[in-house]
This record gives structure tokens, sequence and C-alpha cells, in this order.
């Protein structure tokens, strides 16, 4: 545990919990497709993960009561909080580690890919983790920086992203 997280009472990490909840919610998107096409249900889907990302990381900032923009050992420290919160869940199975220059997010089992693999699936096609992400590095005021390394979907047996940070101090 980070120590941005123990800062954090076990109710309110609790609390930030359940707002990855919505994040995992992946039936509505084969309802839009139908009434709209799978583009509109696509376009929709990463923009609800987006607003989701946004939500999550501002319920976090607020916990921990600091505002972007955070100096360069706290926004690691709270990236790091915000997969252990809330992309490591009952649904998606992800841990995070330290590199040479971020932050490391390896997912092992998330409830978009078992749709992929699911006979005549042919729903959202992207993950919505990138935007989910996106709308937590929206929250903090900087930009994207990250490169996708491993991909269940091309077959690898993780999904691995590394997220490139300003560099540490001290």
């Amino acid at each position: 545990m980070t120590a941005v997280r123990k800062r954090l009472s076990e109710e309110t990490q609790t609390r930030l919990r359940e707002l990855a909840r919505a994040a995992e919610a992946v039936d509505w998107p084969s309802e839009v497709a139908r009434r709209e096409g799978w583009l509109a249900a696509n376009t929709r889907y990463h923009a609800a993960q987006r607003a989701q990302g946004t939500a999550e990381m501002e319920a976090l900032l607020a916990a921990l009561g600091v505002r972007p923009p955070l100096p360069p050992d706290l926004l690691r420290e709270v990236l790091h909080s915000a997969i252990a919160t809330f992309l490591d869940t009952e649904g998606i199975a992800a841990e995070v580690e330290p590199t040479a220059d971020g932050l490391a997010l390896n997912v092992r089992r998330c409830p978009i890919f078992d749709r992929f693999t699911e006979p005549g699936w042919a729903g959202v096609t992207a993950c919505g983790c990138f935007a989910r992400r996106q709308g937590w590095y929206d929250a903090l005021g900087i930009p994207r920086d990250e490169d996708l390394v491993f991909n269940r979907k091309w077959d690898d047996p993780l999904c691995r992203v590394e997220i490139h940070l300003p560099p540490a101090t001290g």
C-alpha cells in the first residue's frame, strides 16, 4: 500500500472503490449498438469511461485534500493509488509496479476482454481503460504519456501499459 493510500481511512477507501463499479458495467453498449450501431456504442462507451476516470481522480484528490498541479513524487503516489483503488477490483485483476520513469500497469483480467472472447461478441472494440486513465490525466492536468507494451488481444498473457511521468525528486 502506498503512503498516500495509508492516509485514507478504510471507509474512504471503500467509498472510492465503489466508484469503480460503474466502469465495469459492459452490457449497456450492446443496447446502444442495437439502436444506433457500434460506432455510436464505442463512442459513448469511451466518453463514459473518460468521464468515469475524471470523477474517480477528482474523488481521490478530494479525499487526499490535494489539488493539481502535484509535485512528481506525489503524482506518482496518486497514480499508483488510483490504479490500486480503481483498477484492482472484483472484475479487474490489475497490479502496478514502479519503473525507471514512471509506473507499469499490468492487467491480467478485465470484463471487456472477457467479452471479446465470448463467441459471437462483436461489441465494444477497444479497451475503456485508456479512456478512463485519460480522465485521470484530465483531472490531474497532465498530458498522457504512456506506451502499450503487451495486449491480451495480441495473445500476450497480460496487458501492460507503461506510464511515463516527470522525474521524481530527491
